[in-house]
């Protein structure tokens, strides 16, 4: 998973790198006629093969062709492939030197490029490198082009060694390149060298006093990962988040947690997701949820899913509002809890859903409603203790003083479960007494009435 967001994440930086350098052709064509290197001794350049390259240049792209401000380009003679067509045929004029097939090959490799010819592209550039002496700034600009081309191209060993080139030859050492080494490394499968060059980069950049990009972190996260080392993929993560808080980080970050059996630094983490508006999908919300529950976290997991249902990103299905119903349940939210119960029970085709409705009734003190629901779970069977359904309702009925009918739901207890006898014949017994009391009661004032009318 991690490789495959580092592809995604990176690997679409390479093609724009490269449409930098290769568009720098006709740039390089103007500015090497303005200055001649000092550092390096180039062969001069005659006024007739300035004239032929710029003619080139014009068919392969106007827009490149250095001029004033507001001045509209000039109108190219040709298109690109006859800039080829007259740059292969001038290479072929006697009297050029090293230094103007250089040029030529450059601006070969340019028009090459702008008709998505990429091998052709190579080859153009590697024979910009073969002409003996050039100038400092062609040279780098080849071996730049090249390892980013065999870099497309999935030859990994060569983009190194071009970079490896263009580095000896640039005499400093630029985060960016290095990251394409390390880069390289890493999708050659040595993550060890592709670590050390990753960490490399960070260390360029800081003494160049460059800002590190969100990619060079990512990848020491990846080599991190792939080594097992999760204190620093946790401790590189950290720093993500805090300069590029994205969701797949925090998520990454929150399964780090749980692999190091940091359960509520795991769950921190995916709350402060979810707070950030990542969660987004219903499998992320009711997870987050469920982790909550288990954290003894209820109130805020029935805050969550409350808000997804709500929000209708979490189906408003038997499954989930029986876990938002339990969320209240175990918050003593009796009067929410005893609403989701009611809404799951819409959906369910067993009773256990009713009973644990009715259960939530009776601790509210609603019997009646209570009953109802007992008898409904009942009626529904697929019930796991229909023991337990019975003598509970025998309990609520007792709330309601129905004695005889709380006798036969003590019985039918009974009947399902022996182990409940001793309880249940204590239940009865009772019940057998208060009846007896009650009756005296009601003699007791019968008796007082009728020796009051007497007077």
């Amino acid at each position: 998973m991690i490789r495959l967001i580092l592809l995604a994440s990176i690997f679409w930086a390479m093609p724009l790198a490269l449409t930098d350098v290769v568009s720098q052709s006709g740039a390089v064509l103007a500015a090497e006629k303005e200055k001649k290197k000092k550092t390096r001794r180039v062969p001069a350049i005659k006024e007739s093969t300035w004239k032929r390259l710029s003619e080139a240049q014009v068919m392969i792209d106007p827009e490149s062709v250095p001029r004033e401000e507001g001045e509209p380009p000039p109108e190219p003679t040709g298109t690109p492939r006859d800039a080829i067509e007259l740059l292969m045929a001038f290479l072929d004029k006697r009297g050029l030197n090293s230094y103007e097939k250089a040029q030529v090959w450059n601006l070969l490799a340019f028009a090459y490029y702008t008709v998505g010819d990429m091998k052709n592209t190579t080859v153009a550039y590697e024979n910009v490198l073969r002409q003996g002496v050039i100038s400092e700034a062609l040279e780098q600009q080849a071996l730049r082009a090249l390892y980013q081309l065999y870099f497309g191209d999935e030859q990994y060993r060569k983009a190194i060694t071009y970079i490896e080139r263009y580095e000896a030859a640039r005499g400093e050492l630029e985060p960016i390149v290095t990251f394409f080494k390390a880069l390289a490394y890493y999708l050659l499968e040595d993550t060890r060298e592709s670590l050390k060059y990753s960490l490399l980069v960070e260390e360029i950049a800081i003494a160049q006093g460059k800002e590190i990009k969100e990619n060079w972190y990512y990848l020491q996260v990846v080599n991190y990962n792939v080594l097992e080392d999760y204190d620093n993929v946790i401790r590189v993560l950290e720093t993500l988040i805090h300069k590029f808080p994205k969701k797949s980080y925090w998520m990454l970050l929150a399964g780090m947690y749980s692999e190091k059996e940091w359960e509520g630094k795991a769950l921190s983490a995916y709350y402060a997701t979810y707070h950030q508006g990542f969660l987004i999908r219903q499998t992320e919300v009711v997870m987050l949820s469920q982790r909550l529950l288990a954290a003894d976290n209820p109130y805020e997991a029935a805050m969550v899913l409350e808000k997804g249902i709500e929000d209708d990103i979490v189906v408003r299905n038997e499954k989930n509002l029986k876990l938002l119903a339990t969320a209240y349940t175990m918050a003593q939210e009796m009067p929410s809890a005893i609403t989701a119960w009611g809404n799951a029970a819409k959906y369910s085709r067993d009773g256990e859903v009713h009973y644990r409705l009715a259960q939530a009734l009776a601790q509210e003190d609603r019997y009646k409603e209570a009953v109802t629901a007992y008898r409904k779970a009942l009626e529904k069977k697929g019930l796991s203790k229909e023991a337990d359904v019975q003598f509970w309702l025998a309990i609520t009925l007792m709330n309601l003083e129905r004695w005889d009918e709380a006798t036969r739901a003590f019985r039918a207890a009974e009947r399902l479960d022996r182990k409940k006898r001793k309880t249940v014949r204590q239940y009865i017994q009772y019940i057998s007494g208060e009846k007896r009391r009650q009756e005296e009661l009601r003699r007791m004032v019968a008796d007082t009435e009728a020796a009051l009318a007497a007077e």
